[in-house]
């Protein structure tokens, strides 16, 4: 049975976040489309409408996987690499949606990571365009100043940076042609990165001992987002209001990479869901949002994909962005050492 199989793949939560080159969600998720171009089906479900723009909102499609009685008896799954079983890649049913997708840019001073989930912060950077495409910089810079950010921000006690991802959109993507991408690209389907099962079992990888007295006060972890080519016009990022979205929108689904498993939240579509981008945004206007929040009385988690915003002309910069995830700790202890935050090949 495939799930007995999945079963058998060692869990390394430390790992979560780490994305092999030959993750690319392309092609786990748009195989079945062989040569086709996504947009082409996009582009079907829309009847011509992909480009009904307004700077308030947009029309637009967007990718959640399907309700279906499958997963009353079958778990969703991903392989984020080519099993030597026979073993189908995914088992992952899904459809574009038209969805509705308004501006955030008046609505910047009301958000709230407690309440929709999600905020913009301006977050001044000392690295250079070509510092972010060097990882030795990325960890000793950047992340740093992330970590630093959410410490002051969020009056944290303890701020762990957990991994990155420099996203450079491929001038094939979305077609595709059945050989991976040498980066990670925009990811097409609507989720979340982390469970919450999930996101405990970090802390206790990382934390050990100190896991549990950790895990008795508030912990979170946050994705900060910023684009690194601007304006951003060119495949951008959605992300949905927390208080619109339902326990049953969520469906928990195991990523599964070489040597680890991990689970994530998909997105079911539902009409109530209420969704954002930010028009033009620039370098210093980051996304800081949410993958999990142990406090139930605040937004748990925001779910987030990107979608294409109208065919793209020369003048458009293909999409570049860095998200990094944190966790972010309130228990009122001396915290050791974790192990390393890092450990991507």
């Amino acid at each position: 049975m495939v799930l007995e199989k999945i079963e058998q793949v060692p869990v390394l939560l430390t790992q979560l976040f780490r994305l092999p080159t030959i993750a690319s969600l392309l092609l786990h998720f748009l195989d079945s489309f062989g040569q086709k171009s996504p947009l082409d089906a996009m582009s079907d479900n829309l009847s011509g409408r992909r480009n009904e723009i307004s700077h308030d909102e947009i029309l637009v499609p967007l990718y959640f996987l399907d309700r279906d009685e499958l997963w009353d008896t079958v778990k969703p799954y991903s392989f984020h690499y080519i099993p030597k079983e026979d073993i189908p890649l995914h088992n992952l049913l899904r459809s574009t949606h038209t969805t509705r997708i308004r501006s955030m840019r008046q609505l910047i001073p009301q958000l709230s990571l407690d309440s929709q989930g999600f905020e913009v912060h301006t977050i001044e950077t000392k690295m250079s365009y070509s510092d972010f495409h060097d990882e030795k910089t990325v960890e000793s810079v950047y992340v740093r100043e992330l970590e630093d950010h959410l410490k002051v921000t969020l009056a944290a006690k303890e701020v762990r940076a957990l991994d990155f991802q420099l996203r450079l959109r491929d001038a094939e993507f979305p077609y595709f042609g059945g050989k991976p991408f040498p980066k990670p690209q925009p990811s097409l389907m609507t989720h979340v990165d982390v469970t919450p099962d999930a996101a405990e079992g970090i802390v206790r990888e990382l934390y050990g001992e100190a896991a549990d007295e950790i895990l008795k006060s508030r912990f979170r972890i946050i994705t900060i987002w910023r684009p690194l080519r601007v304006p951003v016009r060119d495949w951008p990022l959605a992300l949905c209001d927390a208080t619109t979205v339902h326990q049953d929108d969520f469906i928990a689904t195991d990523v599964i990479y070489p040597n680890y498993q991990a689970e994530n939240w998909m997105l079911h579509f539902d009409g109530a869901q209420e969704w954002y981008w930010l028009p033009d945004q620039s370098e210093n206007e980051v996304f800081v949002f949410k993958a999990v929040d142990s406090e139930k009385r605040f937004a748990l988690a925001c779910p987030h994909g990107a979608f294409p915003l109208a065919e793209p002309d020369n003048d458009t910069p293909a999409r570049e962005s860095i998200d990094v995830r944190l966790l972010v700790m309130d228990a009122d202890i001396e915290y050791p050492k974790p192990k390393p935050w890092s450990t991507r090949e």
